[in-house]
């Protein structure tokens, strides 16, 4: 594994989406510190996830990324996707946004909850694709590398928006935090089934962009407050 290999499949698409992110957000950017700080502990969400599932396999439960892929037992595979991969890992990317990227003085945005989830989980994907680099080659591995990182985003978008609406509101995030991470977690168990089947790949592909289209309209409504903003305090 070279240096140049883990550059350009591990940190150019993590510095593409972050570029992106800064772009919608450009109004108000988040301190680039505190959105890196974000990256790691998504890193470090990433090995204790896998850590867990290293325990849940010793325990007995099966993995969704093991032999039902090799299987027709399909039905058993959609319910690890949906019951174990997508709550568990969208659980470890939540642990670190609530316990740490939650409590930043500059959190003060509702678009804020998807900067600071959407950096936790560019750390995750690309703890993720290390794991994947000695498997995958070619356009394999550039599309793996530039499409996880989105992924995962968009996920961790959903419950980042919810908790973040929800704190700048003055209430309580318990309840639109198990609405995001429930929404999430399905959506990532649905992604991650139907993107091992050539016929479901298109479901997969019109999931992401639902959520990304979403995600741009919530980006667009908060630039169109804060052009208002500038607006007045300049007149």
């Amino acid at each position: 594994m070279t240096v140049t290999l883990v550059l350009s499949a591990i940190m150019a698409p993590a510095l593409f989406w972050t570029g992106y992110l800064y772009y919608k957000d450009r109004f108000q950017p988040e301190p680039l510190l505190k959105f890196g700080a974000s990256y790691v502990l998504g890193f470090a969400a990433a090995f204790g996830c896998l850590k867990l599932y290293d325990l849940l396999a010793f325990a007995g439960v099966p993995n969704a990324y093991g032999a039902q892929l090799l299987t027709p037992e399909r039905g058993t595979y959609l319910a690890a996707c949906l019951f174990l991969t997508g709550p568990l890992e969208e659980m470890c990317k939540f642990l670190p946004f609530f316990l740490v990227t939650l409590r930043y003085r500059e959190f003060d945005e509702k678009t804020d909850g998807i900067i600071y989830a959407s950096a936790v989980a560019l750390g995750f994907a690309s703890f993720e694709n290390l794991g994947y680099l000695g498997y995958l080659s070619g356009f394999e591995l550039f599309g793996r590398a530039v499409a996880s990182p989105l992924t995962h985003a968009v996920f961790s978008s959903v419950w980042g928006y919810a908790v973040a609406s929800a704190k700048l509101r003055g209430k309580t995030v318990f309840f639109p935090a198990v609405g995001g991470l429930g929404l999430s977690a399905l959506f990532h168990g649905l992604f991650n089934f139907f993107t091992t089947s050539a016929a479901l790949r298109l479901l997969g592909a019109l999931l992401i962009l639902g959520i990304w289209a979403w995600v741009i309209v919530k980006f667009e409504k908060e630039a169109k407050a804060q052009s208002r903003l500038i607006s007045r305090g300049g007149s």
